[in-house]
């Protein structure tokens, strides 16, 4: 059969629209400190109110998959809601660090963002079926996903580490507006770009052809049918919470600037691990293309467990104090080595889901004969904040039961053991079972190489 590819650099393109999302997740984990130290919200109050908003925002998914689903207009099914999306965000979260001392402000602009990142979010899922159905071509969606994403990272983690808090004093509203105008340009240009990417497949003659036309309620089908689905929805889910807690500004905050004792280190150690990650990660995409998708997730959470294991080992074992890039000591150069691999392997799980989504999108169409590619990424995007809503409040929680109730952990907080174990909860703990979590799914999940093959032949034949 013949397959439906697409350009690279319009794979390449379209792929910056989970940039353009990812530029705001990245700004808003940050945003305990906002409501903690700008508006003067308690621990508890601000882990409640993250989870219940992205609580309310999963509930809200469905509803736009099927908008999306329902759409037909010249200007395509999912370009419009990369607009609004877009839009939206930004002048939600404007409203939001304009807030300062209207809490009431701050909620409602909370709750209008998550609207906003829900258009946008769900496309970035759906979208992947009519940018191209060759299984060796799907893996270079993680590829680009995961060169931009790290870039990300580590772009955002050093400047604000060593350029904004710095320049402002720490996390004060200054900083917090000058992070926006930079959040706000750059995913406005990236999602530009994913709208170049996508506008000769979003279009009838890449929507897959079928008679059943899609509704509300055929969400609770295709969860209660298709094993698939619900193994990749808990094996994603599950795995983005605890590797994002690595990454939350708190958990950098204890891990970097209390038990380390230099905050700066935290982006200075992202620009040093940045390119052995990477070569580990596109080794992992090669062998995607050549093995398929499921395997390569399975060998990058093994990878992801022994690399994690090790640097809990190693801080345990070592001296974190000694960690430094001017005096360098064997805990330095292991930390680099464990955390670059670590790394690569991490990139590649967040990225390989992509992919398997759009695989995910074909199979449910081969067996029910309903093409959904909305309504099946807006539950993928649903089942991510219902977990993920758990992110902060599992690191609030946590800080809670060792005394931290009013206030997070700053950079000039003191050192002790009970900050310690919740950084090493955080940091490795967490990630290990979200991994462990990863194989168990996995084992219920057929949509191998082989298999996908057949599926694709099947929608074929049916669509001649």
């Amino acid at each position: 059969m013949q397959y439906h590819r697409a350009r690279t650099w319009q794979i390449g393109f379209f792929t910056l629209n989970n940039t353009a999302i990812n530029i705001y997740y990245m700004m808003m984990l940050y945003i305990a400190y906002f409501a903690s130290g700008v508006l003067g919200l308690g621990v508890a109050l601000v882990s409640g109110l993250i989870a219940t908003m992205a609580v309310a925002e999963g509930a809200v998914d469905p509803f736009i998959g099927w908008l999306i689903d329902r759409r037909r207009s010249r200007f395509g099914k999912f370009r419009p809601f990369m607009v609004m999306g877009n839009g939206i965000m930004a002048l939600s979260l404007l409203l939001m660090y304009l807030s300062q001392g209207a809490v009431a402000l701050f909620v409602i602009a909370y709750g209008v963002f998550i609207i906003g990142y829900s258009f946008q979010f769900c496309v970035t899922r759906g979208a992947q079926s009519v940018l191209t159905n060759d299984p060796k071509q799907r893996p270079l969606i993680s590829a680009f996903d995961m060169v931009f994403n790290v870039m990300l990272y580590v772009g955002v983690t050093f400047a604000v580490s060593n350029l904004l808090v710095p320049r402002y004093g720490g996390f004060t509203l200054p900083m917090f507006r000058q992070f926006f105008l930079f959040t706000a340009g750059a995913s406005a240009v990236c999602t530009v770009l994913a709208i170049v990417g996508i506008w000769g497949k979003d279009r009838e003659a890449y929507y897959i052809s079928t008679k059943v036309e899609v509704k509300l309620r055929h969400c609770i089908d295709i969860l209660r049918e298709n094993r698939n689905i619900r193994m990749l929805m808990v094996a994603s889910s599950t795995d983005k919470l605890f590797s994002n807690i690595t990454q939350n500004a708190v958990v950098t905050v204890m891990i970097y600037g209390i038990i380390a004792g230099n905050f700066a280190l935290s982006g200075q150690m992202n620009m040093f691990v940045f390119a052995p990650s990477m070569v580990i990660s596109l080794l992992c995409v090669a062998y995607a293309r050549k093995k398929g998708q499921k395997e390569a997730l399975l060998f990058s959470t093994w990878g992801g467990i022994l690399f994690t294991a090790l640097i809990l080992l190693l801080f345990v074992l070592g001296n974190p104090m000694t960690l430094s890039f001017t005096e360098w000591g064997i805990f330095t150069v292991l930390f680099m080595g464990f955390l670059a691999l670590r790394g690569g392997f991490m990139s590649i799980n967040n990225s390989i889901i992509m992919p398997m989504v759009a695989d995910c999108i074909d199979h449910e169409t081969a067996r029910s004969r309903r093409y959904a590619p909305g309504m099946i990424g807006a539950l993928f995007s649903a089942a991510d904040k219902l977990v993920t809503s758990l992110n902060t409040l599992v690191i609030g929680g946590l800080l809670i039961f060792i005394g931290y109730r009013d206030s997070f952990p700053t950079v000039d907080t003191p050192y002790s053991r009970g900050i310690f174990w919740v950084a090493m909860i955080c940091f490795c703990g967490l990630p290990i079972l979200g991994w462990i979590i990863n194989l168990l799914c996995l084992k219920r999940y057929s949509l191998d190489r082989d298999r996908m093959a057949d599926v694709q032949r099947g929608l074929h034949n049916n669509n001649q």
